[in-house]
């Protein structure tokens, strides 16, 4: 949560440094292989790449992060003594809390804003993250 809560207290600007980490590399490479008619048309093909790209960058961070967080917090009840049922359904409301909570911290954060689309990522990294352990119990890993 603490990690979380740093990144989504970064500023717009600096959030988009860290995306670019990713983000260039394979926007160079897709560029690189395709032809363009003309330098408009490769300006264009640029931005839209970039916009597409960046997007799917940070929301998998965030199915990412929530998907850690989940497997951590499930693990936490677990420990307790929790039978499986109820601590993956008080995993899954603890990570959408926390979601929330995230989302509404941005809002006061320069350049960022909150969405509820973010929130509901979120839980799908949350929800994949109690697939995953679903899986590990199945597979008996």
């Amino acid at each position: 949560m603490c990690i979380i809560f740093a990144f989504s207290s970064q500023p717009y600007e600096m959030t988009m440094k860290t995306s670019n980490l990713i983000v260039q590399p394979i926007r160079s490479a897709v560029e690189e292989n395709k032809s363009f008619k003309d330098e408009q048309e490769k300006k264009d093909y640029s931005k839209k790449l970039k916009t597409k790209l960046d997007r799917a960058v940070r929301k998998s961070a965030h199915i990412t992060l929530f998907a850690v967080l989940a497997v951590f917090i499930y693990l936490l009840i677990r420990s307790n003594g929790t039978n499986k049922f109820d601590a993956v359904i008080l995993t899954l409301f603890i990570c959408a809390l926390y979601a929330g909570f995230d989302e509404f911290h941005q809002h006061f954060v320069k350049g960022r804003t909150s969405q509820f689309i973010d929130v509901c990522v979120d839980e799908f990294g949350a929800v994949l993250g109690m697939f995953l352990i679903w899986c590990k119990s199945k597979l008996n890993i």
